[in-house]
């Protein structure tokens, strides 16, 4: 039996940074995609990435693939079928879009697929997320979580996850801006947890004001206030910004996102690189990108929201 699985990246779209101090994050499944194709083989379980270009049969060691090796180890109860993982992901790398997260979910439910498994979001984001624990050290699970159960989630630790739902976002599309910067979550952590201590009550008082964008933000996507989304990202990025944590290149990308026509725009991830997103009418939103291009950004697109893991039986 031949599957094919599909599995989208994930953006935050609110509370990065504070939810390592209490608040909540809201995430978001957006649609640009991890495929893999799985088939039976006769020995050994290979697996191919077309992006990286590598080949590596992961039965009896591995160097480059033993996150995803870890997944299959799950599915599997430690027992490896043999089998062949092809993986094609149109997901940037370091973009803080859940790349590494998407892989192992799609290639876990493909692999449990050709096993005659029955393929479950629960399944797919344990094993992932066991992946992700060999990627990551010490994952929140929003990546595996988002990336398998798709939709929109509210996340708080020690608490777990919320499926929220949501009015109409059709009319509007969300890009991706890859400013191209390098950036190191740790470093970015540390810094902005330094200044939070450094402002005292001042900062108990931000804590407070990103927790109130994040209930604000809820009752507007319920809504489906495409402009009152926007308006908040805004403001959840100067917080951001204020915080230290973000770039002269993610400032570029939301100024220039803003200039053209976004509704709204803020940085996504541990920032100091990495990516900014930009909420934008769809009619607008090739215009937009197109001025992001020019001016030297990677820029991807994709709906809001968009279904988790998916798995079709080829033969």
């Amino acid at each position: 039996m031949k599957c094919r699985a599909r599995a989208p990246a994930k953006v935050i779209l609110f509370g990065e940074h504070w939810v390592v101090h209490g608040g909540r994050a809201l995430a978001s499944a957006i649609g640009l995609y991890s495929s893999v194709h799985a088939e039976p083989l006769g020995e050994g379980l290979v697996v191919e990435s077309r992006n990286l270009g590598v080949v590596e049969d992961v039965s009896k060691s591995c160097r480059v693939f033993c996150n995803l090796r870890r997944s299959f180890e799950y599915i599997a109860d430690g027992v490896l079928w043999p089998a062949k993982i092809v993986v094609d992901s149109e997901i940037p790398v370091g973009a803080g879009l859940g790349s590494s997260a998407a892989v192992a979910v799609s290639a876990s439910a493909a692999y449990a697929c050709v096993g005659g498994l029955d393929v479950t979001p629960e399944l797919v984001s344990n094993a992932a997320y066991e992946s992700e624990k060999l990627v990551h050290g010490t994952p929140s699970g929003v990546d595996n979580t988002v990336s398998a159960f798709g939709g929109f989630l509210l996340y708080r630790r020690g608490e777990g996850f919320e499926a929220i739902r949501v009015g109409s976002l059709s009319d509007v599309t969300l890009l991706v801006i890859d400013t191209g910067v390098t950036r190191s979550t740790a470093k970015a952590v540390s810094l902005f947890t330094s200044r939070l201590k450094r402002l005292g009550s001042i900062g108990q008082d931000l804590l407070r004001l990103a927790e109130s964008i994040v209930e604000e933000a809820l009752h507007t996507l319920r809504k489906g206030d495409a402009v009152r989304l926007g308006e908040l990202m805004d403001v959840a990025h100067g917080l951001l910004n204020a915080m230290g944590v973000s770039h002269t290149e993610l400032e570029r990308a939301v100024h220039i996102a803003r200039a053209s026509g976004a509704l709204g725009a803020k940085l996504t991830g541990a920032g100091m690189g990495g990516s900014a997103i930009a909420l934008v009418e769809k009619e607008r939103a090739a215009a937009v990108a197109e001025n992001l291009r020019r001016l030297g950004f990677q820029v991807y697109s994709g709906a809001l929201g968009v279904q988790g893991v998916s798995v079709t039986v080829l033969e």
